[in-house]
């Protein structure tokens, strides 16, 4: 049923479980042998497949195996049937089968086939065993298999004896056994364990645990099947036509059991004791009370078969096998395809058909009359239809509070009262019909016409109601319901209602929340009144009109009967089918505006023929005095009881069928392992619940993929694109048509391989190589930086050289020049003279300048100093500055001296310098040191001394105010490209470090090991 199921899987211990389990099958026998033992055949519900819905043709035996499926044999084909689909079973060895005769399934799973020109096989899992006259197999026709208490299987040949399989050897059973060894035609094992095995002209029987066969004096002929009643007694089908229970004392037997004349192929005790037969040629035959028969009624047990044939619905006339499943179905196989016949929750009533326009109405006698529009007037009780003859169709009929039926045909308005019909009086209008009628509190019966008049009888006259509803102008009333108050309520066809309460009258409309479109049920309930109409259901609370609203696929859509019981359900007949709201859900639907009601829905699949009529006659749904609710469909009526609904208890065995992959099908075995890098991935699935396999509901999670449960309904497909290599697990679970869930359901393990670019050591190798390209692409840049950078460089020393040579050549020589001529004038004067003083004084500055601009030249003309050893000059510095002063000077070189940029050269040759000045000149120590170290990724120069060391603040602001030493260090630094560092602390020194990259200092760099590299790359990093 689709919608909100109430029940669900409820798990126990071991014992508990098997006890459950027990008390819930037999539970479910007695309701399946209570609902369908008293139905005729042709209420039950009749599903037939055909070649034009894939079914095979010609089935010749029928078996369901452990798992759920149902197995079909048809000529030298196996079938597996799952509910929705047919798949043919090929042999996994390729080796074909021949002509099947017969198929058995084990109580432990597996199937056993024996094959019609000989031989037999095991099916389990999908895994076949072939058995050959080398094992002891039969090797003629096989006719029948059978499993004994003690787990032992045997088999019939029907020309050559009987045979019982031994570990893993078949073997024949003979004298030793006080079996004739003649041929075997059938057998059976009962209820107590006994094994009956029919012969070719007498039956036997081995008690359990026994070694010999009990010989009996039944004579029999070609025997077709054994079978065990309920009662206990054994029956058998033969050739020439005869189905009778065999007369064995000590088994339940009578002396003369009654033979029914049938010439029946296949038998059947349904669980709810009927006895099916199937024949060739006339279709399917039915007994539905089997135990009653007796020698004595043998004619009348004749006249309580029912058949069913090709006329009424069967596949083929030609019916063979017949079985039961563990639903409790009941499957056929024919010529034509294959049938199920099902116990429906809905049963469709025992009317006529082709009866339609049905105005139905309850008796006072647990009947139900009807009337419709191509038949007379009909009385249903206890399954017997009785005819009235009104003379013209009934269109409306209503009962009142004192039990009187109402009948509106279109010749008048008739009554039955105390099971007499009796008419009362003409229509008003010849040209009229009756479209709904209610009696209010005073004995008065409104009747609406059909040509838009609204008429009172009372008193024997009829009148026109204007007051105090006024004139309706043509207005239709559609249905009409006298409540509990004795109020009138009129649903009128454009979507109002009329209330009237003696002289108040009062209208509802939009404003008060009615919106159903037309109006076409009313019903009176404990507490509220209850409308349905075109767009869905709503309720009176004494003021307004509240809609309650569907939680489902479906809606409440085209309502045309409501029904509410004593318990507080709902019953609503609509479109989409018959609903059934709970108690519960119309209790917390009136508490809470909000709150979406949870319902079952009965349609097609339950037995529901068609759909309701919505003009009329309405209402469409009624309670009948027994309990049962009867609705009329446009194509018959069914009941149903809703304290006998048949339910489905067994949760559903889930399988996986197969997994395909890019359009290459895989098996669904322990581990599968896909193509690499699959794009889009099917798994087929299935439940294997053959009641309605149509409303079987799924729910799947692929783990690693899915973080929830998928709920795909009844889809039987989950798809999946593009996963990523891993190891996954697919789980399905499943729920049958009750929503009774299994949940440990089916689950698959399949792994999906990596491509090469997927692998680890693939993206290690892409990692290494773009490592690789990201430290070329570093070293190139590096060169180009450093290119620049000594392009720079070497522009700047070039221009400091020019500008040189243009102070020495021009302004230095011309001062010179000058100095001389002013010289040879002062020795012109006399010493004595203070003008001579005051030049010569002039003239000591001229040589002042003088010196201090030679000596910025020498600073312009780096080369003086890029010509020799960086080392060699910084020692001649360090030693000029110790010759004056009481400090010492020593210069340290570790590594191999290189041939350093000569531009870059200058630069270091200058802030080295700069820091000896600043120690011999500032620091006031005893020692200054300059340490060279030629690393093979740069170049450090290290000058510390031992003196007062710097105030942390000068060195925090860069150096002392009007001095720009420090900060001239730091400029070159930037320049070239190098990091200057200096550290002081107060009395223990100071110390510069200069550290300059091997790409820009070293004409030629070095080799340098692999971790160098590294380093190299590192600062990239941090550059960045």
């Amino acid at each position: 049923m689709v919608g909100t199921r109430l029940r669900g899987p409820v798990r126990f211990w071991q014992q508990a479980l098997f006890l459950g389990l027990v008390a819930v099958l037999t539970f479910f026998a007695d309701t399946a042998r209570a609902f369908s033992q008293d139905r005729r055949l042709t209420q039950f519900h009749h599903t037939r497949w055909t070649i034009k819905e894939g079914a095979p043709g010609q089935i010749s035996a029928i078996a369901q195996t452990e798992d759920g499926y149902l197995w079909l044999a048809a000529a030298a084909s196996l079938y597996r049937f799952e509910g929705i689909r047919f798949e043919r079973f090929e042999p996994p060895s390729g080796d074909p089968f021949s002509t099947i005769q017969t198929l058995y399934a084990p109580p432990d799973g597996g199937l056993w086939i024996g094959f019609q020109l000989g031989g037999v096989a095991f099916l389990k899992e999908g895994h076949l065993t072939r058995y050959h006259g080398t094992e002891g197999a039969p090797t003629r026709s096989v006719s029948a298999f059978a499993t004994d208490r003690d787990g032992n299987v045997w088999a019939s040949e029907m020309r050559g004896g009987l045979f019982r399989l031994s570990g893993t050897r078949w073997e024949q059973i003979g004298e030793s056994w006080g079996y004739p060894g003649s041929k075997s035609r059938h057998l059976f094992v009962d209820r107590d364990g006994t094994l009956w095995v029919a012969t070719e002209k007498t039956l036997l029987y081995l008690p359990r645990g026994a070694h010999r066969f009990v010989p009996t004096d039944v004579s029999v002929g070609w025997v077709f099947q054994l079978r065990q009643a309920p009662d206990g007694r054994i029956w058998m089908t033969e050739s020439g036509g005869d189905v009778r229970p065999i007369p064995v004392p000590g088994h339940g037997q009578t002396e003369n059991p009654p033979t029914l004349h049938v010439e029946s192929a296949g038998m059947l005790f349904a669980r709810d004791g009927s006895l099916w037969l199937t024949t060739l040629g006339d279709g399917v035959r039915r007994l539905a009370h089997p135990e009653r028969s007796s020698a004595g009624d043998a004619a009348e047990v004749g006249g309580e078969v029912e058949s069913f044939t090709e006329k009424d619905g069967l596949s083929a006339d030609y019916a063979w096998p017949v079985l039961e499943d563990r639903e409790g179905n009941v499957w056929v196989g024919t010529s034509g395809g294959l049938d199920r016949f099902r116990t429906s929750s809905m049963v469709l009533a025992e009317f006529p058909r082709g009866s339609h326009d049905f105005a139905l109405i309850a008796g006072n006698a647990g009947e139900v009359w009807a009337g419709t529009t191509n038949r007379p007037l009909m009385r249903l009780h206890d399954g017997e239809v009785s005819f009235e003859q009104l003379g013209s169709p009934v269109r409306s009929a209503y009962r009142d509070e004192e039990g009187v039926v109402w009948l509106g045909a279109d010749d008048g308005l008739w009554r039955v009262e105390d099971g007499r019909l009796s008419r009362v009086t003409p229509l008003p209008d010849p040209l009229a019909q009756v479209q709904a009628m209610t009696r209010d509190r005073h004995g008065t019966l409104w009747v609406s016409l059909t040509t838009g008049g609204l008429m009172q009888w009372e008193d024997g006259r009829w009148h026109s109601v204007e007051e105090p509803l006024g004139p309706l102008d043509g207005e239709s009333i559609h249905t009409a319901m006298t409540d509990g108050r004795g109020r009138v309520w009129l649903g009128h066809q454009r979507g109002i209602i009329t209330r009237v309460d003696g002289d108040e009258v009062r209208r509802f409309t939009e404003d008060d929340g009615l919106r159903l479109g037309v109006v076409a049920a009313l019903t009176a309930g404990r507490r509220y009144v209850w409308v349905g109409g075109q767009f869905g259901l709503a309720f009176h609370d004494g003021e307004r009109f509240r809609p309650l609203v569907a939680d489902g696929d479906e809606s409440f859509r085209s309502v045309s009967g409501i029904i509410e019981r004593p318990d507080g359900s709902l019953w609503v007949h609509a479109v989409p089918g018959v609903f059934h709201v709970p108690a519960e859900e119309v209790r917390r639907a009136v508490g809470d505006p909000g709150h979406r009601v949870r319902y079952e829905l009965f349609d097609f699949l339950d037995g529901l023929p068609a759909r309701p009529t919505l003009l009329r006659p309405l209402p469409t749904a009624i309670a009948g005095g027994d309990g049962r609710l009867w609705f009329a469909t446009s194509n018959g009526v069914v009941w149903i009881d809703p304290e006998r609904i048949a339910r489905n208890p067994l949760p559903p065995p889930v399988s996986i069928l197969s997994v395909k992959a890019d359009g290459r099908r895989y098996a669904p075995a322990a581990d599968v392992t896909l193509p690499i890098h699959p794009a889009n991935l099917e798994i087929d699935y299935a439940a294997l619940s053959l009641s309605i396999p149509e409303r079987v509901r799924f729910r799947y999670r692929l783990e690693g993929v899915d973080e929830h449960w998928q709920d795909v309904g009844t889809r039987r497909t989950a798809y999946y694109g593009n996963l990523a290599p891993g190891q996954y697990r697919f789980h399905v679970i499943a729920s049958n048509n009750d929503g009774v869930w299994n949940e440990h359901g089916a689950s698959l393990e399949f792994v999906v391989p990596p491509a090469v670019h997927q692998t680890w050591w693939f993206r290690t190798l892409c990692m290494a190589a773009g490592l690789l390209l990201l430290w070329l692409m570093y070293l190139l840049r590096l060169r180009q930086l450093t290119a620049k950078m000594r392009g720079r460089l070497e522009e700047r020393h070039a221009e400091r050289e020019r500008i040189a040579r243009e102070l020495h050549d021009t302004l230095l020589q011309s001062v010179q020049g000058l100095v001389l001529r002013l010289q040879a004038v002062a020795e012109q004067l006399p010493e004595h003279e203070p003008a001579r003083q005051a030049m010569e004084k002039a003239l000591d500055r001229a040589d002042e300048v003088l010196a201090e601009g030679r000596d910025r030249v020498m600073d312009l003309r780096s080369s003086a100093h890029a010509g020799r050893d960086l080392s060699d000059a910084l020692v001649r510095v360090g030693k000029e500055l110790a010759e004056n002063l009481p400090m010492s000077f020593r210069l340290v070189t570790e590594g191999v001296p290189q041939e350093l940029n000569a531009a870059v050269q200058v630069e270091i040759f200058l802030i080295g310098r700069e820091a000896l000045l600043n120690a011999f000149q500032h620091a006031g120590g005893t020692a200054v040191e300059a340490e060279l170290h030629y690393d093979s990724d740069e170049l450090r120069v290290r000058i510390r001394d031992d003196g007062a060391g710097v105030d942390p603040e000068v060195l925090e602001m860069g150096g002392r105010p009007g001095h720009w030493g420090l900060a001239g260090m730091h400029e070159r630094a930037a320049r070239i490209g190098a990091t200057l560092q200096v550290w002081s602390r107060t009395d223990a020194g100071t110390e510069v470090e200069l550290k300059v990259p091997a790409e820009i200092v070293y004409r030629r760099r070095p080799k340098a090991a692999w971790w160098s590299r590294l380093k190299d790359i590192a600062r990239l990093a941090r550059g960045r």
